[in-house]
Order: structure tokens, then C-alpha cells, then sequence
């Protein structure tokens, strides 16, 4: 018994002096606001508060740390540079703005709880381990290695932007709910990994190379713009389970050959349209209005005055056609209703098109993120079940702005943004890019288009739009 007290008071005697130890070391850790200018000094914590600008190369040494805090702005121009053999943070709230060199060394920390952003004058190499965590976004435009032995995950966003140039050598993990980009060149060498539990979009500018390994987990989600580049020595394992509707989403598209065809979509505003002088002048297809939602509570959904008329017309005269539907539901089971009302304007026509929802209507984009998102699906959904291809259309600002597309960027899109050039980073197949176009049999302004696939060879393919 003597024995077992001279062991417990041993023990509560280390404890105590192991804990006085702990804090005294600590508070000999100095938390130092830095400026960007002095040296940092091993041992310590330094914070950015403010905006730092940094045009020399600056080192981090082991065992220090260096952090942008809320509020903190550092910006590292062509000239500077930060070597990190300690930790480089960025919190919640702050700012991280690479136009020079980052450089993680082997055992440092990068680790991301607010804005990391490499811009294209930009290096970025990682040794160490790069954490995204929940709420943080990293945005890379600039060239990037990640070296054999790195450990990358992402819990946030990660973007890799149209001018990257990225060469992975390790391994990246995203977890379940964080979002993971593709559309620069992206490399992934005989050693490099990818294990996809979140959701994986390939642009339509990306360049991916695989030569490593690309794992897609059951909770995942994928969506292409463009093919991945599989080489021998590469492997893509793909375990989500099967999509009943992957024959009506962008997947049919990605891998068909690229083509441009004229187009317009007209209404009852446009009157009574000469069709045979549309089809003379070179218009190819035709997005037809069939229909609006309940405008006011007190009002019916209504088939546009129109649309017989119109796609009797269009079709008579070789003009393929696609309709769509002006949406006012604030609800799934307004959105579903919409849908059904709007398979009954259609039943019986052959559809080379899309069958269309419009949706953009300011009160809309109040209603919230989710629930929207929630709306298209639930419409969509009306709309596959009877084996029509559907596709969503809005503004730049509107995509951009309201909705998920991270779960949206599946289904077709056909983007309104006025103009001579594109400038919305998500995938597109109808582009509406003027509102006032003159097109002879139509009297006044008429929405000009453009489409880049062969909507009808491909729906007939796929026995879809009862073709």
C-alpha cells in the first residue's frame, strides 16, 4: 500500500510539474504582428492583422508559425516569396494572394480556414501537407507542383482555374460535401493519387492527364465537360452507383463531336413569324415558349397563344426545334406541378431540342440556395421520368449567384450572357447571346442563340424527345 502512494504521488508530482513546464514554454511562445518587413524568427507565432505586402523572399523556419488572421490581407508579389519549413495558416476571414512563390518544404503545414489564391504569375510547391479545411477556398490559376510524399486534403473547395498547369506526385482526398475543380492541364504522374468522396467536375477546358490512380467513392459525385486522358499505366475506378437517368444529363454529351448551329427562341412577342423565310435566312433550330407558371396566386399556369402555331411552323419548314418553360413555382411541389403541366403542352411532338426550364424571375432568388437547387431537380425529374432531355436556362450572374451547381452542372445548361465572348466558367451547350437580333419573316427584335452539339443525331441515338 506504502508502495502504490509513492507511485500515485510520483505520478500527480510529474503531472503537475510536466503541466507548469507546458505553460511556461508556451508562454515563452511570443505572439509578434508582423509587417512583412522584419525577419521571422524560429520559436514564435507571427500574425498578418492588416494587408502585407510582401516583394522579397522571406522564410518561415521550423517549429514557428506564420498566420493571416480575420481581417489580414498578405499579398505576395512576382518578386517575393515564401519559404514555409514551419506552418503558414490562413484563417477564417483572412486572405492569402500568391503572385510569387509558395514553397510547403517537407514536415511544414499549409492549412487553409479562409481564401488561398495563386495567381497566374504564381508557383506554388508543396512538400509538406496542405490542408482545405470546411469554410476554406483555395483558387489556383498558376503553375503548381505537388511533390512524391505530400498530403493534400480537402475539406472546402478547391479550384483549379483555366490558366493552371498542375503536376501531382501524391495524393489529394477530398471528403464527403467539399468540391474539387478541374479546368487547367492537370497531370497526375505514375505516383500520384486522387480519392474523390466529395464532387469532382472536369471543365470544358480541362486538360487531364492520368497516369496515376483516380478513385470515385459510392458517396461521390462527377460531372465532365471533357474526357480525362487515361494512359496505360493509369487506373479510374469508378464505385458510385449507377444514375437511372445518366442518359438524359450531360454525360451523352461530353464525348460527341463539337459543332455550331444558328439559332433563335421566340413567344407570343414575336407574332405571327413567317417561318419559311426564318428557315431561308439560315436559322437551323428553334427554342419554342410552351407555356408559364401560376404568375400570382390568382393566376393559371397558361400555354403561350403561340405555341402551335409556331412549332407547326418551325418543323414544317426543316427548322428543328426545342421548347421551353417560363417558371414562377416558390416551391418542389410548385416545380413538379409546372413539370406536368408542361408534359401535357407537349405530348405527341418530336423534339430535336431540349426541353427547356426558364427560370429567372428576381423573387426566385430570394427563396434560397437549397431549396431552388431542390425545385430544378424535382422538375427535371418530371420531366426524365417520361424520357425528355432537360436542360436549365438563366443569366451568368443568376447560375452563379442561386443556385448548386455542384450538384445542377450534371444536367445541360443553356447560358443567357449578351455579347461577343463567354465569360461564365461552368459548361454550356446553348448560348444566348443577343436579345435583339433582326432574323427576316420576324417583325422586331428576336433572341439569337447558338448551340454546340447535334442535339437531334443525339437524342435519336438515345431514343430520347420521342424521336
Amino acid at each position: 500500500m506504502k508502495y502504490l502512494k509513492k507511485l500515485l504521488f510520483g505520478a500527480v508530482f510529474a503531472c503537475f510539474f510536466g503541466v507548469i513546464f507546458s505553460l511556461t514554454a508556451f508562454a515563452e511562445r511570443e505572439v509578434i504582428v508582423w509587417d512583412g518587413k522584419t525577419e521571422i524568427e524560429a520559436g514564435n507565432t507571427y500574425v498578418i492583422t492588416d494587408t502585407v505586402k510582401l516583394r522579397e523572399e522571406i522564410t518561415v523556419p521550423e517549429d514557428t508559425k506564420l498566420s493571416v488572421k480575420d481581417g489580414g490581407k498578405l499579398k505576395i508579389y512576382s518578386k517575393g516569396g515564401l519559404i514555409v519549413k514551419g506552418e503558414l495558416a490562413v484563417a477564417k476571414g483572412g486572405t492569402l494572394v500568391n503572385s510569387g512563390l509558395i514553397n510547403i518544404r517537407k514536415n511544414a503545414d499549409f492549412n487553409i480556414y479562409g481564401l488561398f489564391q495563386s495567381s497566374v504569375s504564381g508557383t506554388l510547391k508543396v512538400s509538406g501537407d496542405m490542408t482545405i479545411y470546411n469554410r476554406g477556398k483555395t483558387e489556383i490559376s498558376s503553375s503548381v507542383k505537388f511533390f512524391k510524399g505530400c498530403n493534400v486534403l480537402n475539406k472546402g473547395e478547391l479550384h483549379f482555374y483555366k490558366s493552371s498547369d498542375t503536376t501531382l506526385s501524391s495524393t489529394i482526398k477530398t471528403t464527403e460535401g467539399s468540391q474539387l475543380h478541374f479546368q487547367g492541364i492537370f497531370n497526375v504522374t505514375l505516383s500520384g493519387k486522387i480519392e474523390v468522396n466529395g464532387h469532382l467536375s472536369v471543365g470544358s477546358r480541362a486538360q487531364v492527364r492520368l497516369s496515376g490512380k483516380l478513385l470515385l467513392s459510392e458517396t461521390s459525385s462527377y460531372t465532365r465537360f471533357r474526357k480525362i486522358s487515361v494512359t496505360k499505366n493509369g487506373t479510374f475506378i469508378d464505385n458510385r452507383p449507377e444514375d437511372v437517368y445518366a442518359d438524359m444529363t450531360v454525360n451523352i454529351l461530353v464525348d460527341e463531336k463539337k459543332v455550331k448551329r444558328k439559332g433563335i427562341d421566340v413567344s407570343y412577342a414575336q407574332g405571327d413569324i413567317d417561318w419559311k423565310k426564318v428557315a431561308d435566312s439560315g436559322v437551323d433550330f428553334a427554342i419554342i415558349r410552351a407555356g408559364r407558371g401560376r404568375a400570382g396566386s390568382s393566376n393559371a399556369m397558361k400555354e403561350d397563344d403561340y405555341f402551335r402555331q409556331n412549332i407547326k411552323g418551325a418543323q414544317a419548314n426543316g427548322i428543328d426545334v426545342g421548347v421551353y418553360f417560363y417558371s414562377y413555382a416558390t416551391s418542389v411541389s410548385e416545380a413538379k406541378e409546372e413539370a406536368r403541366f408542361l408534359l401535357e403542352i407537349i405530348d405527341g411532338y418530336k423534339l430535336q431540342y431540349p426541353v427547356i426550364l426558364d427560370m429567372e424571375e428576381e423573387f426566385q432568388s430570394g427563396i434560397g440556395t437549397k431549396k431552388l437547387t431542390n425545385m430544378i431537380e424535382a422538375f427535371f425529374e418530371v420531366l426524365m421520368e417520361e424520357k425528355y432531355f432537360p436542360m436549365f436556362y438563366s443569366y451568368k450572374s443568376w447560375l452563379e449567384e442561386n443556385l448548386d451547381m455542384t450538384i445542377l452542372d450534371k444536367y445541360a445548361i443553356w447560358l443567357a450572357q449578351l455579347g461577343d465572348s463567354v465569360t461564365y466558367d461552368g459548361g454550356y451547350y446553348i448560348w444566348q447571346y443577343s436579345f435583339t437580333g433582326r432574323v427576316d419573316g420576324i417583325n422586331g427584335d428576336v433572341d439569337l442563340d447558338y448551340s454546340y452539339r447535334d442535339f437531334p443525331s443525339i437524342f435519336a441515338k438515345y431514343g430520347l424527345n420521342n424521336l
